[in-house]
């Protein structure tokens, strides 16, 4: 059985560990048909640095997977005749560890419905991932320990309720979209616009997001990013983010993400990562490196590692686990089991 980063649809990030942009966005069932499908993912850690108010252990800990997240979902299509289907997805999130949902909506990681058009393009209505996740997950490292998990940038890897989304048909290699969200009084309006170019092994692409928050601030978030792929075995690719959360109360920031895949076997990938966050105008400013292996014991399940490496200056205090404390890094090792049905 071989693996190549073209046979997995030329993404970033591999489903063993870098959950590639995978939430809900796998190819659809055959017309007429419902699907049940799922990822159960479990990492036993050892996390340096982890703060509970001014007091700081390291923890030996087994967790819900962190670099791909575990699911339950639902998803199906119906042949409507001339090339348009009816499409829907539901998508829960869930904890082996504890047995449990991993978050307060039970459909929190996607439910919408839509209508899908092999010449005009897609359109779908519910709660569902923005256009950052689906186009910068070819560009940043996601799953888990990557950018969107520095404080101003978690809009890089979101849910939006409410969503209306249009996904164009690829002419040329070039795929646009947009989404809009009302907030419905309980969030403001969300505005989303993205293009991405695919010319052979190189890729280029961005995003642009607008978020009205009730204090009537807006935050907003630019991002792009590019791709090389050498070979049928390695890919280079760096992402660059400006976030100005004025909704949110927080100063501007940059992110910016540099890294590389290489499948060393078939059987066998190895990725490396360099995070850094990079505060406008002060001192406080965050980096971490990650490097992980993915080994692929069958088409469905992988063993994966991760090593983590988090610093802070001045009084920045990101971290993974626990509340952190300014200035303080934290070390994550780690390795995990994951199968997909």
């Amino acid at each position: 059985m071989k693996f190549t980063l073209a046979s997995l649809g030329g993404a970033l990030t591999l489903v063993a560990a870098l959950d590639v942009h995978a939430q809900s966005q796998a190819p659809l069932p055959r017309p007429g048909e419902a699907t049940v499908y799922g990822i159960m993912a479990v990492d036993v850690l050892r996390v340096t640095n982890v703060y509970n108010g001014a007091t700081a252990s390291t923890q030996n800990r087994v967790d819900n997977s962190t670099p791909v997240a575990s699911r339950l979902g639902f998803k199906g299509a119906e042949d409507l005749g001339s090339g348009l289907s009816a499409i829907y997805n539901l998508e829960s999130g869930v904890a082996p560890d504890t047995g449990t949902s991993n978050a307060a909506g039970f459909w929190n990681r996607g439910s919408w419905v839509g209508l899908s058009d092999r010449t005009w393009g897609t359109l779908t209505i519910g709660r569902q991932w923005n256009l950052e996740d689906r186009v910068l997950g070819r560009y940043f490292m996601f799953a888990g320990y990557s950018a969107f998990k520095y404080t101003e940038f978690a809009a890089i890897d979101d849910l939006v309720n409410n969503a209306v989304k249009y996904v164009s048909p690829t002419l040329y290699g070039i795929e646009v979209s947009a989404l809009a969200a009302p907030g419905e009084g309980t969030t403001g309006r969300t505005v989303e616009l993205g293009v991405n170019v695919v010319q052979g092994p190189f890729e280029i692409g961005g995003t642009y997001r607008s978020a009205k928050g009730l204090n009537g601030e807006v935050d907003k978030l630019i991002s792009g990013g590019a791709s090389f792929t050498i070979g049928a075995g390695l890919r280079v690719h760096g992402g660059y983010s400006h976030a100005d959360p004025k909704a949110s109360v927080l100063p501007q920031v940059n992110a910016y993400d540099v890294g590389v895949i290489w499948e060393v076997t078939p059987l066998f990938i190895t990725a490396f990562d360099y995070i850094a966050r990079d505060q406008v105008g002060t001192d406080n400013d965050s980096h971490f490196a990650r490097l992980q292996g993915n080994y692929f014991l069958s088409k469905r399940t992988a063993l994966y590692a991760n090593i983590v490496l988090l610093r802070n200056k001045g009084s920045a205090s990101q971290r993974f686990v626990g509340t952190g404390a300014p200035g303080q890094g934290q070390d994550v090792y780690g390795v995990g089991l994951r199968h997909s049905f």
